[in-house]
């Protein structure tokens, strides 16, 4: 089942957004915002949907992460390349993507 919370924050962080911003956007309030963080509540599906809207996603891309997106050429040799990988060599990789986050910053 997926984290429907930490797809939000996941999403919030591309998006460059704090839960503030995301109450504005959305209207939900702040504390109901909080609240799926602190307190384990669940968002609503209209909460969902709301939240899709302001930041230009579907629902499926929501879930799933993937609808309507293609990969390049490019993208489907790492991913070929990525599951050839040993753990450790996965584990490396996570770490230098890590890195240049922190770098961007």
């Amino acid at each position: 089942m997926i984290d429907l919370v930490g797809r939000i924050n996941e999403l919030l962080a591309q998006k460059g957004w704090s839960n503030y911003e995301l109450s504005k956007q959305t209207n939900i309030s702040t504390n109901t915002i909080y609240s799926w963080n602190k307190s384990g509540s669940m968002p609503s599906l209209a909460n969902i949907v709301k939240i899709c809207d302001v930041l230009g996603i579907s629902l499926g891309q929501f879930f799933c992460g993937t609808e309507g997106y293609s990969l390049t050429g490019d993208e489907e040799n790492i991913l070929r390349e990525w599951f050839s990988l040993s753990d450790l060599e996965k584990d490396t990789i996570r770490k230098m993507i890590d890195t240049f986050r922190i770098l961007k910053s």
